[in-house]
């Protein structure tokens, strides 16, 4: 697997997925749409990225990209990068996450569209990036600990099928996660996933999701082996 781009700071290793156009789930996008259709749709938080990867491959496959998300007075910078890619973006009123994701199924049976589960969470998913963890093992061994933000849980639960004595610090920034294992301490940030987290970090990070993941890495690890997945910038 190619792209992989890792750099040191403050004495620990990150992946800098953040250079990858849409971040650690663009890797997903040929796998995972099925080409028979001509629209995919996406319920999607402000904030989440792979909305982001979405509109990047269906521009770039000349595919229909349609992303609901909720309304806001100004849009969310993530919402106009998805604009800027050709995605049509429909806003919804009162857009709780359950809400969104009812008006996107709505319209996908009205259209004859593929509606793709919140954060690419399948085991196709959870293998491929897997796999990508498996060759960066391969390049700078199995880390002692490896710290990510949490969102919809795929790409933790791809580190811990990927490692064998790694412990995995999941950096909980939005809902509440329900995934267990063994090697696996899930940290609740302080802030609500709609605060931005003020660390300094010194490479591009999202304020509200990765960034909250590095605050707690560089303030908690407990030992010099750290990889840090930083998913998107």
């Amino acid at each position: 697997m190619n792209n992989i781009v890792i750099k040191e700071y403050n004495g620990v290793k990150v992946l800098r997925d953040d250079l990858l156009p849409g971040g650690t789930k663009s890797i997903l996008m040929e796998h995972i749409l099925d080409s028979s259709y001509e629209e995919y749709v996406y319920a999607s938080p402000v904030y989440g990225a792979f909305q982001i990867a979405l509109s990047i491959w269906c521009k770039n496959n000349n595919k229909k990209a349609t992303i609901f998300c909720a309304k806001r007075t100004i849009k969310h910078k993530n919402t106009r990068e998805c604009i800027k890619n050709g995605a049509k973006v429909i806003e919804v009123e009162h857009g709780y996450l359950n809400v969104v994701t009812k008006r996107a199924i709505d319209y996908c049976l009205e259209n004859n569209a593929l509606l793709l589960k919140f954060g690419a969470d399948t085991e196709q998913a959870i293998n491929i990036i897997s796999n990508r963890m498996k060759e960066v093992i391969k390049m700078i061994g199995e880390p002692k600990e490896i710290w990510c933000p949490i969102g919809s849980g795929t790409l933790v639960k791809s580190i811990l099928r990927a490692t064998t004595k790694s412990k995995v610090i999941g950096v909980q920034v939005g809902a509440e996660c329900s995934i267990k294992h063994p090697r696996l301490l899930i940290l609740k940030h302080h802030l609500t996933f709609d605060k931005s987290s003020k660390a300094v970090c010194p490479f591009p990070s999202i304020d509200n999701y990765d960034r909250k993941a590095w605050e707690y890495c560089v303030k908690y690890k407990k030992t010099n082996d750290v990889l840090f997945w930083n998913v998107y910038g």
